[in-house]
């Protein structure tokens, strides 16, 4: 699905449920003890987060060499990338997009 500086995002689907979600794969020497200090305590916070507008962590697995993250999958598409193909939006369609991501950062200051 996409791939960047520390690792790559693939999509996977559990064997037993046929559910479909995604896998972050992140390799462990990318990371340097600061980074992973930082994403150790945001695992520790993503696992604590149930909102409809941010990403949900079923699963965390790591072996030597990676992490392994399981989220759900989304599949709509960058904001920023609607945004540059479709010069703007209608002001009621910018003002759910807005709704959407103060209700998700309200609920994250919560």
């Amino acid at each position: 699905m996409g791939s960047g500086t520390y690792g790559e995002v693939r999509k996977c689907k559990n064997a037993k449920s046929n559910v479909v979600r995604a896998v972050k794969i992140l390799r462990k020497e990318k990371l340097d003890e600061f980074e992973v200090q930082r994403f150790t305590h945001e695992i520790e916070i993503l696992k604590r987060l149930d909102h409809p507008n941010v990403i949900k962590l079923y699963e965390m697995y790591e072996d030597e060499k990676r992490y392994y993250l399981v989220t759900e999958l989304c599949t709509g598409g960058e904001l920023f990338d609607e945004v540059t193909i479709r010069g703007q939006f209608e002001e009621e369609h910018a003002a759910i997009i807005i709704q959407q991501v103060i209700s998700a950062v309200a609920y994250c200051h919560r």
